[in-house]
């Protein structure tokens, strides 16, 4: 069914197709002065267009719209106006769109800077969107129902947080702003200017990589925050998706850097800007083609786009790498004999890129791990340690490179006038290896990667303080290099000396867990939304500090009938470390036998109890084995039991950690009458094991809530977290040097 905003998008695929076609007779015939001044307000109307479509998708999401399938599959009338916002984006059409909209929005202040490079650049830059406004008709939001619901059916509870509604807009702000050095990079190869492309694609590839990395620091911040893991990166394929390209354009930006200043790597950064271009495309395929759904909790299922996305990726590929064939041999190459010193700013800049490439293709592997298996074999992903076992050297690698090549000066160098600058180094390595030690040993590559973390913070900070007092411009390397050094001493902080424990909290009860005295003051029952949020307030106290802990977890009942549930931690945040306390379990109270209903029974111990003989023969183990989630453990109790001396019966109550009073906690007793037991407690060190009977002659009482919560301390959160903010603060001090260079 036609409707207007369909009807925008189809003037908006026509308008950037006469931008390209007039750019094309421009590229022909550049003193074609019409075609310019068509191609540039053809593409102010596909802006136009898109910007108008994005209203009328905001403006029926705003106004309940539900006739609008989009609209109604992503939004509903309880939401709150920030997250009615954010359901513009929260699926696949709407994530599409705003991709668009911010590249047409870009493209506008491409046109007038990339002056007499506008008409190539532009070219290509316009293939791009066109074959987004292909895939925005192929599957769009503005799709309308028969008949319209009275209700949609709303926005999923974990993307309703503030992180998450800036989170995506900045992911495709960056996705948008890779194709741009893509662009100028293919545009030099045809115009033949193998130089001059690095001078204008250099402050777009810096804003590139600044806007992508937010968006991936808000990303691991929300994770952090919302979810209740108590970690901020878990090498999801879709965290993965946004950190490929991320990597080949910090590889690119250094290789453009080295190009500008020595003249060197011209074919290596024609390939890195097409990579880090390609990797935006190859990682929208993978993670919205639907390969990544039994993988991935993130990714989206098929929508019928996976032809036209590997169309567009073979598209991209076959420009780049057929242009760079044909222009290979005359590219410029380093002039005959001329090497370069092992000791050297090159030296340091070329393996630093080397290992960035490098840690991208391994990544690369493990995401694709899904899609290479199913060629032979069932599809499989890999574990989360491949990614730090194959990461690990290469970050030590990485930091030992950046604790002395920013001291280094283009040429060669002399060691003996560099030592005296490297006390800033040492000292930084000294004073973390020697706290790192006195937490405990964490391990060989923990304590390399905390030595020469150190020493990248220690000498960085050096550089930073200097080139701030000389022009704050030229700092952004250095603060950029000393947010890397403080991150990584944040991750080695909070990985290696992250300490937890669980502990069940009766109402009323006070009970230590991490050296602090917590108290469960009792639930609190609210609606919101769609479904219930339990508040689960606690008095925390440790010495003369007190104060009250906000954890809950909210639960909704889907169409399905299926109940999700998703617990929400309190995050008590310091200097030094953060107390982070998640809600794992909540019992409501429920009646339960009394003391005299109580059987407690060691391994081989047998029991008359009531009308029952009961023996403990032993445990069942087999629910713990290859389980990383404690939440998926679960032990079984193997018993005997008789009714008044008849044939004995086994029985195997099983128990799942974390979960009190789980349904298969609790057996039926043999005879005709009802009785039962349910495994209330076990203690594997003493071969014990504890029920409560419920049945004829048993007397009850009411127990009280209880909530069994991780309490965890997080060593060095605050200093990842600025190491991060910092890498974007230099970043973005750069990109004003660099534009008006």
């Amino acid at each position: 069914m036609n409707n207007l905003g369909q009807v925008t998008m189809w003037l908006a695929l026509i308008a950037i197709g006469i931008s390209s076609i007039c750019y094309l007779v421009v590229c022909l015939n550049k003193n074609n002065i019409l075609a310019r001044n068509a191609a540039r307000l053809s593409f102010v109307g596909f802006a136009t267009f898109v910007t108008i479509a994005s209203v009328l998708l905001m403006h029926f999401i705003l106004n309940h719209e539900f006739l609008y399938s989009y609209v109604a599959r992503y939004s509903s009338r309880d939401l709150a106006l920030q997250y009615l916002i954010s359901s513009f984006w929260a699926g696949q059409e709407g994530s599409f769109l705003l991709w668009v909209l911010l590249g047409s929005w870009l493209g506008i202040l491409l046109m007038f800077k990339a002056k007499d490079m506008e008409p190539q650049v532009m070219l290509i830059y316009n293939l791009n969107n066109i074959f987004l406004a292909i895939l925005l008709l192929k599957q769009s939001p503005f799709w309308m129902l028969a008949v319209a619901p009275p209700d949609g059916q709303g926005l999923n509870m974990l993307l309703q947080d503030p992180w998450m509604v800036i989170h995506p807009p900045v992911v495709f702000l960056g996705y948008a702003a890779f194709t741009i050095p893509f662009a100028y990079a293919v545009s030099a190869l045809w115009r033949r200017e193998y130089d001059r492309w690095i001078k204008p694609a250099l402050p777009w590839t810096v804003f590139a990589f600044v806007s992508l990395g937010a968006g991936i620091i808000i990303g691991a911040y929300w994770s952090y925050k919302v979810l209740g893991w108590g970690g901020y990166w878990g090498w999801d394929p879709v965290e993965n998706a946004s950190l490929l390209p991320w990597l080949a354009g910090m590889a690119l930006m250094h290789g453009m850097i080295l190009q500008q200043t020595r003249k060197k790597l011209r074919k290596t950064n024609f390939v890195l800007a097409a990579a880090s271009f390609l990797l935006v495309i190859y990682c929208t395929f993978l993670t919205r083609s639907g390969i990544l759904a039994d993988f991935s909790v993130h990714s989206f299922m098929d929508l019928g786009i996976t032809g036209w996305l590997v169309i567009f990726m073979l598209a991209f590929l076959a420009i780049s790498l057929g242009l760079l064939i044909a222009r290979a041999k005359e590219i410029p190459v380093s002039k005959k004999g001329e090497t370069i010193s092992y000791f050297s700013r090159e030296f340091g800049l070329i393996a630093a890129m080397l290992i960035l490439c490098l840690s991208t293709v391994l990544i690369g592997m493990g995401t694709s791990a899904p899609l290479i298996t199913r060629v032979f074999e069932k599809a499989s992903n890999v574990s989360t340690q491949f990614y730090v076992d194959t990461n690990l050297p290469l970050a030590i690698l990485m930091l030992m490179l950046l604790s002395f090549v920013p001291l280094l000066v283009w040429g060669k160098n002399s060691f003996s006038r560099l030592l005296p600058k490297l006390m800033w180094a040492i000292a930084g390595a000294a004073l973390t290896v020697a706290i790192a030690l006195w937490n405990g040993y964490p391990g060989t590559g923990m304590l390399l990667l905390s030595l020469f973390a150190g020493a990248v913070t220690g000498i960085n900070f050096f550089l930073a303080a200097k080139l701030i007092r000389k022009k704050i411009t030229v700092s952004g390397a250095a603060i950029a290099h000393l947010g890397v050094g403080l991150m990584f001493l944040g991750i080695v902080s909070s990985s290696a000396y992250d300490r937890s424990d669980k502990v069940l909290l009766a109402q009323g009860a006070v009970q230590r867990a991490m050296g602090y005295d917590i108290k469960f003051n009792g639930p609190r029952f609210s609606r919101e939304g769609k479904g219930v949020r339990l508040r689960l307030p606690l008095n925390v106290k440790k010495g003369d500090s007190q104060f009250i802990a906000r954890p809950d977890i909210y639960s909704e009942q889907t169409r399905g009938g299926q109940i999700n549930r998703f617990a929400h931690p309190h995050i008590r945040r310091g200097l030094v470390s953060d107390l982070y306390i998640s809600p794992v379990d909540f019992d409501p109270g429920q009646d339960r036998g009394g003391s005299g209903n109580r059987l407690d029974l060691k391994k081989g111990q047998t029991k008359q109890f009531h009308d029952y003989r009961v023996t403990f023969t032993g445990f069942d183990v087999s629910g713990m084995m290859g389980k990383k989630d404690t939440r998926d453990m679960s032990v079984g109790a193997n018993i005997e039991v008789s009714y008044k001396g008849a044939e004995a019966v086994a029985l195997k109550p099983v128990i799942t950690i974390g979960q009190l009073h789980s349904p298969s906690s609790g057996v039926k007793l043999p005879g005709p009458q009802e009785a039962y037991l349910t495994l209330a407690s076990i203690d594997a060190g003493a071969k014990a094991i504890g029920f409560v009977y419920q049945g004829p002659g048993s007397a009850t009482e009411k127990s009280l809530p209880a909530v069994i919560a991780e309490v965890s301390i997080k060593p060095g959160m605050t200093m990842l977290w600025v190491g991060t903010l910092l890498i974007l603060l230099g970043g973005s001090v750069a990109i004003p040097r660099r534009w008006t260079k």
